[in-house]
Parts: structure tokens; sequence; C-alpha cells
């Protein structure tokens, strides 16, 4: 699959991606909830004052796939998707480039394995790059890397799910990370969800 999301303004897209604007909220849809095989999107959005986004439930990365996701936001805006759930077996290259005019908050969250199927992740391999800039000067630069079961040596990352949350106020910034399993990431993320979408 080759998925093409735009959102500005209006909403322009090619193949199965999709988006709804509900008041100030962009929920983004693709229609499987799955990515596999070699499929590869791309998601550019120009946020409207403070718009919250969002999407409609987990991405799931499905075993022996390849998969590439570039997303790309610009203006105001808390972006605070579900969690990435990377199958074992699973494939990914993720580039997320975020262009922060005043203020943003940014939920990012991967998770490895089925851990509800008792699923171990320990084939695979995950690149995740995460670009922040305010007023086009680059604040963050952050690569999660996955090689197999590198990720299950304790000094590494201890656990299956890990949470950033990055928080830009013009040039000033943190960065905040939570290691944990994946009902208590998913908790973490409903709270940011509950507090900003309500």
């Amino acid at each position: 699959m080759l998925g093409y999301l735009e959102v500005n303004g209006g909403i322009y897209r090619k193949g199965p991606l999709n988006a709804y604007r509900v008041g100030k909220t962009i929920i983004l849809a693709n229609p499987s909830e799955v990515l596999a095989h070699d499929d590869e999107i791309f998601i550019k959005i120009i946020a409207r004052n403070n718009e919250i986004i969002t999407d409609q439930g987990y991405t799931k990365i499905l075993s022996n796939s390849s998969v590439k996701i570039n997303v790309e936001v610009e203006g105001n805006f808390s972006y605070i998707p579900h969690p990435t759930l990377f199958y074992n077996g699973a494939n990914a290259e993720i580039h997320s480039k975020f262009k922060v005019d005043n203020e943003a908050l940014i939920v990012e969250v991967f998770t490895l394995g089925r851990e509800g199927h008792g699923e171990v992740f320990n084939k695979g391999k995950i690149k995740a790059i995460t670009e922040i800039y305010s007023k086009g000067e680059l604040l963050v630069y952050d690569v999660f890397r996955v090689n197999n079961d590198d990720y299950l040596n304790p000094y590494v990352m201890g656990n299956n799910s890990l949470l950033n949350i990055y928080t830009v106020h013009g040039r000033e910034f943190n960065v905040e990370r939570k290691i944990s399993n994946s009902k208590d990431v998913y908790l973490e993320v409903k709270k940011y969800l509950d507090y900003y979408w309500w």
C-alpha cells in the first residue's frame, strides 16, 4: 500500500488513509489499522491554532514487514497518537518532523511485541527518527533504534514500551521518557488524550 494524506484547510489523499475534523481535533484514520509488507505512508498536516492530532487506534506493524512512515506536522498543536505496536519480526523506518510556530506537545509511544498475547519481540529492525524545529531552529533530533533482541538488555530499555513526551515553548523544550509495559504506557497516553481532547 502507498498512502498519502495532507491536511491543510481541506483534506487531500491518495490511497486508503483519511482524516476527520471534529471541533479542534484531527483524527487520522487507516481503515485496516495495520501496516504490512512494503507499505509506505506519508502524512503532512498544517495545524490550525492549537489543534489536537490523534488517530483512531493503535498502528500495528505486522511481522515480516518493511514499512516506511513519514509524518510532517507544522503549526501550534498537540500530537497524541495511540501507540505504534511492532509485532515480532516487524521492520520499520519512521521519520517524524515537527515544525513548531510557538507551542507544541508531542507524544510518541513504541511498543515491542504483543504483550497481551505473550509475544516477545526478538526479531526485527526499527529505526524511528524524530526531528523538532522551532522558528527554523533544530531543537531535538532523537533516534529510537532496535536491532532484533538488543532491547532485552536491561541497560538498553528494560521493558517493552517507550513513551517520549516532547514539549516546546518558543525555543525552550523538554524531553521526558518513560519505560513501562504496554498496558501502563497506554494509560499514560490516555491521560493526555482525556486531558486535551475532551
